[in-house]
């Protein structure tokens, strides 16, 4: 769209010509250049195109440059073809409007071809037209319509703004016969008629009135001329041709109409020719209004920094900041340094317009020829030479552009996607192409029955929509009761007596150091401007000065006021109309400094939850070492044993008899967002959260503002009252406090049992008969919605789900459930925590909704790589377990133990499915040998894995955990089809023991040590200088570690450990030596465990180690200590700090190092090589051997290596059941690794060739019809003339043959195997299989055979 171009200069002018000029008329000079001013501002060129495209996507990309070239605004492409799975984007515009094809030539036939389309370039704002203006019995002719809004604040008019309607139309040619049975009802009455209205198409109808070359009009054309006649309306097109035929003629069966009035502001004009049989027409539109104008955010582009720079000048800078001054003030000053510091060393930009695609020279010559060849076609309309020359052109390019997008692609998916820093690349662009609808940026939007139109408009409506969510409600009567407890509890002294001791202390260095190591990198600031990236960089004064800021404001109470605002982005939800605002979610983005002090409050603020118990176990959601599996897994439990109760031969007695379940999944309405601060406040005092704390997190809720942003346009700022602030830290643990009540509540009805996660909350009501289950459940149901009014909270019943869980399907026939007002009637499956429940739990339903999730993954998945090209296999294995596999495990440790063969088989197809995308083999391949080429084991082997995992899981949780109970419970078992993951992980771990005493389960670390304790005087050293990498030689490896010794002191207590375990999983031992510095030396062994890593070991060696320095009689206290070993895990693991342990081994070494340090002796952990000759180490690693040999049975063990244990003992199993064959000799016990070092292609003939289903095989393409002969065109007969190999001739060109005998390939073995006799293992060696398959290529080729 460009601005009105200014009017011809007058000729002339002067004496008495001037003076007439200067008339009262208005006519004077100054008045036309104030009249060309004021047009300048408030009229605008709109460029609209419309053409027919006859498939789009091949004419893409010479499409693109044809517009940006033109200019064009709006285009209404015809016959686009879309496929029918998604739609064609075109880079800088939106798609609009799009409308597919209703029906084919045929009744009953595919609805092939047609569909039209509107685009309109980014910046503009339309609306979408909704009714059709063709007649009712019109089903042929294809229509989408948009309304472009045009702004009018230049106008300083309240006038609306100026719109204009285009209406795009396909009416496609028909002729009645056998083959078309179609009828035209083509109506022209129908067509808008209004002055603001421009039609557009491809009509297939001709009249003189717009096709010069019509030397007769047809029906359409008739009709269209008389409703022009009686309407006002007319063509702008001048008669030129507008298609030419494949037969050489020129035509114009497009055209485009308008009222007489907006013809007036038109031109028209014939665009170039751009790949189809039609020429686009461009329609110049001059209208009142400008363009938006169009916001450009700008970024931080951190790739670009100069960190050392910014650190030095944030040093210098934050030096000399003012120490007398509020919280509010320091802030300021401290966002402003280092916004300063930023500009100069971090680059920032936004990023550009998408541009067109850069033409293949090859392409950009085929380009020319068609358009050279349609010139000459159209010089010479009947000449047979000129139309083939033309036809053969249009094709030429065609093919030529279609090559050209692929070569593009592969090149960028091969070589760009490829690098290992883009994994993450490759996942993001994955998930978006399966992401939620989005609106496009102009598309106007709903706002109660209003239109939205230009973008502060919509974040204005944004805002008034969210802002009305988080408002406070008023109840005299509830907040008279709030407020007179709560001025009660804030009388009373804090825990730490306004001492400032424990959790209220000041934050330390160690803190601030961790939280910031936890700070997510990539995210967008909030309102200040300030990154992760920007704190994460900060040398040792700045980040003084911010601890200094983070504890002013914690110790005063006083929370800084840009803390508390956020600018809040809509994003539309999955499966929701984009165009109503209820539609979309907001993403609050809020201060990156708020969120480090959020981060610092909510580590302390979980460690008094954990400690203290002041969240029910029942509660799992945002929980340290909890997840939403637990309770789908206590669930499915706690129903399959009541189904396992003796079946009742009279009347069912409670308790003793079988139950029966009914199962409540409840929503709470906008929970986050309706919590009342002052009621939040009181239940925080309620359950002894520390005053201080509590008062910190009042004021940091309280006057909270927020903006919305819409594409770059930021509206006003509105209040939030109510609620927790969304995307933030604190808020989840708040919401648990928040809600703890309620399970304490529901636990006073009688057989029930609570689920909750987060908001989550569901109840499972059980009874001897339905009835009572169903008066459990309603009285549940009661307590909630009794609950909710009493907190100013609603339960939305008409959302609230229903499930009987009963062997009878007579008990789910008529159960209903009155929620909140609502009738809530039991369904046939229940949604819960993303797992789909039956009646019968047999999670069927929930296995066909995980293929129709993943189908469409692998279909992504299998768009980006090929048989020559695509993603290398570490990128495809990488994306696979997690984009697929991921997604098909999610809490699978709940439901696939007790899901059915038949229905775990879906899941495996899709496994099957993703590992042919990996490897590359045929749909033909065994599935065995497909999944282990693969890495991916099958579901029915992964069952007893997650089951094992759950229940080492249940067994380590506290005593009095609900989910723990259930895993130690031994009820009767009357339904033998009826297993869970108790009763398999059960089966699994017997068959890990073989028959040994049972296992010992490590309890789970209730809670770490306090954040607010550190342990000063503990370095922890993870390398010893470059010559101690893996890949160096032992000598030099040695040399290295024993420089980086001789800088520790010599004068100390040293200690060398070192862990063991065999296969490592088994038998697991710890060693170590102590040497005084007297010279006395201690040796310490301890068994760690019949199931043991040797990361786990070595955590035992050094546990030992310590408490045997701790108890040693004499011990020099002045001295330091040196603790070396090989276990860079066991360091790595350490090095996080003593309150980030999850295990209680961790946690223990943590608390031994606390002690050795109490007097102010230092204590060093330095990681050496191992097997290098390092003496101490050797000994060390010779004592762990001795351990694992030391008795077991009494070694706790931690669910992380009973997973392990289990895993390698299933996929023994799992490969024990594998046929004797080509596939088992070449593996036996072993199991293949991915293919890292070879290019697709190769990788590809590896894996084949190894599966056994070679696609460069005689013998397999002529067994599955590819290569047929004369007398054979297909069979699976090995002695089939058709199998043999085409270099030898002497048997069927099998993989065996190929890599073991085929006399051709002698040679290449010898050299490369050093023997021409190979056994079936070799073949393990990815290099030889590659070498061996090239080489039966190169025979190939020499014989004539195509490659």
């Amino acid at each position: 769209m460009s601005e009105s171009a200014p009017p011809a200069a007058s000729a002339g002018g002067g004496g008495a010509a001037a003076s007439a000029g200067r008339s009262s008329r208005g006519r004077s000079r100054r008045a036309k250049n104030r009249r060309y001013r004021a047009n300048l501002k408030t009229r605008s060129r709109l460029q609209i195109a419309c053409w027919n495209a006859e498939g789009l996507r091949r004419k893409l990309t010479e499409l693109q440059g044809w517009l940006s070239e033109s200019k064009i605004d709006v285009i209404a492409v015809q016959e686009a073809q879309f496929s029918a799975s998604s739609l064609t984007e075109i880079p800088g515009f939106q798609t609009a409007a799009v409308r597919r094809r209703a029906r084919g030539r045929r009744n009953s036939g595919p609805a092939k071809g047609g569909d039209v389309a509107i685009y309109v370039r980014k910046g503009l704002n339309f609306d979408k037209l909704e009714t059709a203006p063709l007649a009712m019995a019109d089903t042929t002719t294809e229509w989408c319509g948009i309304r472009l809004y045009l702004s009018n604040s230049a106008l300083k008019s309240s006038s609306p703004a100026p719109t204009l309607d285009i209406h795009n139309f396909y009416r496609p040619p028909i002729r009645p016969g056998e083959e078309d049975q179609r009828s035209d009802y083509f109506d022209p009455s129908a067509l808008p008629t209004n002055p603001d209205s421009l039609l557009l198409g491809d009509w297939n109808a001709h009249h003189p009135a717009w096709d010069r070359h019509c030397m007769e009009e047809d029906e359409t054309g008739r009709r269209l001329a008389d409703w022009m006649t009686q309407t006002g309306v007319t063509t702008l097109n001048d008669g030129s041709h507008t298609r030419t035929s494949y037969r050489g003629q020129p035509s114009t069966p497009d055209a485009v109409f308008c009222h007489r009035d907006l013809a007036r502001r038109c031109t028209w004009a014939v665009g170039t020719d751009i790949g189809s049989d039609h020429l686009p027409m461009v329609t110049t539109v001059t209208m009142s209004g400008h363009r938006p104008r169009r916001i450009r955010k700008t970024r931080w582009a951190f790739h670009k920094a100069n960190w050392t720079g910014y650190e030095d000048d944030c040093e210098s800078t934050l030096a000399g900041l003012p120490e007398d001054v509020t919280a509010e003030r320091l802030n300021e000053l401290f966002t402003a340094a280092l916004l300063k510091c930023s500009v100069l060393h971090v680059p920032r930009g936004a990023r550009s317009d998408p541009k067109p695609w850069a033409m293949d020279p090859e392409l950009e010559e085929a380009v020319r020829d068609r358009r050279s060849a349609r010139a000459a076609l159209d010089a010479a309309p009947g000449s047979t030479d000129a139309r083939d020359r033309w036809v053969e052109a249009k094709r030429r390019a065609a093919k030529i552009e279609e090559e050209a997008k692929a070569r593009s692609f592969r090149n960028f998916a091969t070589e760009e996607l490829n690098r290992p820093a883009n994994i993450g690349r490759v996942h993001k662009i994955l998930r978006k192409m399966e992401g939620a609808e989005q609106a496009p940026p102009g598309q106007a939007l709903g706002d109660h029955g209003r239109r939205a139109v230009e973008d502060r408009t919509k974040a204005a409506a944004f805002a008034k929509q969210y802002a009305s969510v988080s408002r406070q409600v008023r109840n005299k009567l509830q907040d008279r009761k709030t407020k007179s407890e709560l001025t009660r509890l804030r009388a009373e002294p804090c825990v730490c007596s306004d001492a400032r001791t424990e959790a209220c202390s000041l934050f330390t260095p160690q803190e601030l150091d961790t939280q910031l190591r936890n700070m997510k990198c990539g995210k967008a600031p909030g309102p200040d401007d300030i990154c992760a990236e920007h704190l994460r960089h900060l040398g040792p004064g700045a980040k003084t000065t911010l601890l200094r800021l983070l504890n002013l404001s914690w110790s005063t109470g006083q929370v800084p006021s840009a803390w508390r605002r956020a600018t809040i982005i809509p994003v539309p939800k999955a499966g929701k109309d984009p165009k109503m605002i209820a539609s979309h979610r907001p993403i609050a983005l809020t201060s990156h400094l708020a969120k480090l002090a959020e981060r610092l409050i909510a580590a302390r603020l979980n460690h008094l939850v954990e400690r203290d118990g002041l969240v029910p176990p029942e509660q799992v959601g945002f929980r340290r070492g909890r997840s939403a599996e637990e309770n789908l897994a206590r669930l499915v439990q706690r129903v399959q044993d009541g189904w396992n109760k003796p079946k009742p031969r009279g009347r069912p007695e409670e308790g003793k008899t079988a139950e029966k379940f009914v199962l409540l999944a409840f929503d709470f309405s906008r929970a986050y967002d309706v919590i009342d601060h002052k009621m939040l406040r009181l239940k925080l005092l309620r359950l002894g959260v520390p005053k201080c704390m509590s008062a910190w997190i009042w004021a940091f809720l309280r006057d909270r503002r927020a903006a919305v942003e819409v594409n770059g346009a930021r509206g006003g700022e509105r209040p939030f009252r109510a609620g927790l602030p969304q995307g933030s830290v604190l808020a989840p643990t708040l919401y648990t406090l928040w809600s703890a009540d309620l399970i304490t509540a529901l636990k006073t009805v009688p057989g029930t049992d609570i689920f909750m996660y987060a908001d989550d909350t569901a109840t499972l009501s059980s009874g001897a008969s339905i009835e009572e289950a169903g008066r459990r459940a309603q009285r549940a149901a009661d307590i909630i919605a009794s609950w909710a009014s009493r907190w100013k909270m609603r339960v939305a019943g008409e959302k609230t789900q229903a499930l009987v869980l009963s062997q009878w399907a007579r008990d789910a026939s008529s159960l209903s459930i009155k929620v909140s007002g609502a009738v809530v009637t039991a369904g046939p499956s229940l949604r819960l925590l993303g797992v789909t429940f039956d009646r019968l739990l047999h999670f069927g339903a929930h296995c066909a909704e995980l293929r129709k999730k993943v189908r469409p993954r692998v279909a992504q998945l299998r768009r980006m790589t090929g048989r020559s090209w695509g993603l290398g296999e570490r990128q495809l294995r990488s994306v696979a377990n997690g984009y697929i596999r991921g997604a098909l495990e999610y809490a699978a440790g709940a439901w696939m133990p007790a899901a059915s063969a038949s229905h775990l088989e879906l899941v495996d197809r899709e496994l099957r499915a993703a590992a042919r995308v990996i490897t590359g083999c045929p749909a033909s391949t065994p599935a065995f040998a497909l999944l282990s080429e693969a890495g991916m084991p099958a579901a029915c082997t992964r069952r007893s894995v997650v089951a094992a995992r759950l229940l080492g899981l249940a067994m380590s949780l506290p005593e009095g955990d609900p989910l723990r109970a259930l895993a130690e419970s031994t009820p009767p078992r009357r339904l033998k089809t009826t297993t869970g993951w108790r009763d398999r992980g059960r089966e699994a771990l017997a068959r890990v023991c073989r028959g040994g005493a049972p296992l010992t389960f490590e309890a789970r670390l209730a809670t770490a040590g306090p954040p607010w304790r550190d342990v000063p005087g503990v370095t922890i050293v993870l390398e010893v200088g470059p010559g101690g990498r893996r890949d160096c030689h032992p000598d030099t490896r040695r040399e290295a570690a024993e420089s980086r010794l001789a800088e520790l002191p010599a004068e100390a207590t040293w200690i060398w450990s070192d862990g063991s375990a065999a296969d490592g999983v088994l038998n697991g031992g710890g060693g170590a030596t102590i040497i005084s510095p007297n010279g006395d030396i201690r040796e310490v062994r301890v068994a760690a465990g019949a199931l043991c890593s040797s990361t786990r070991a070595e955590l035992f060696a050094l546990r030992a180690a310590l408490e045997e320095l701790l108890n040693m009689d004499g011990r020099d206290t002045s001295l330091p200590t040196v603790v070396c070993t090989d276990s860079m895990a066991a360091l790595a693991l350490l090095r996080s700090g003593p309150a980030a342990q999850r295990t209680p081994l961790a946690a223990d070494i943590w608390r031994l190092l606390a002690a050795l340090t109490e007097g102010g002796q230092p204590v060093t952990m330095q990681w050496v090589p191992a097997h290098c000759g390092l003496p101490g180490n050797e000994r060390a690693d010779a004592l762990a051997r001795e351990a694992s040999a030391l008795p077991q049975h009494d070694t706790p063990i931690d669910g992380g290596t009973i997973c392990k244990a289990v895993a390698r003992d299933a996929a023994r199993a799992w490969q024990r059941s594998w046929p004797d064959g080509w596939y088992r000799a070449i593996w036996a016990d072993r199991r293949p690794g991915p293919v890292l070092e070879a290019d697709r292609a190769v990788a590809v003939d590896i894996h084949q060739l190894r599966a056994g289903h070679w696609s460069g095989s005689a013998q397999y393409l002529h067994r599955i019809g590819r290569r047929p002969e004369a007398d054979c065109p297909q069979c699976n007969d090995m002695g089939c003339p058709a199998a043999r190999c085409r270099v030898c001739r002497e048997e069927a060109d099998t993989p065996r043959h190929v890599l073991l005998r085929c006399p051709a390939l002698a040679g290449r073995r010898l050299r490369r195997l050093g023997n021409i006799h190979l056994e079936a293992s070799m073949a393990r060696d990815d290099g030889a299989v590659a070498a061996l398959a090239a080489g039966y290529r190169a025979q190939l080729s020499l014989i004539g055979y195509a490659p």
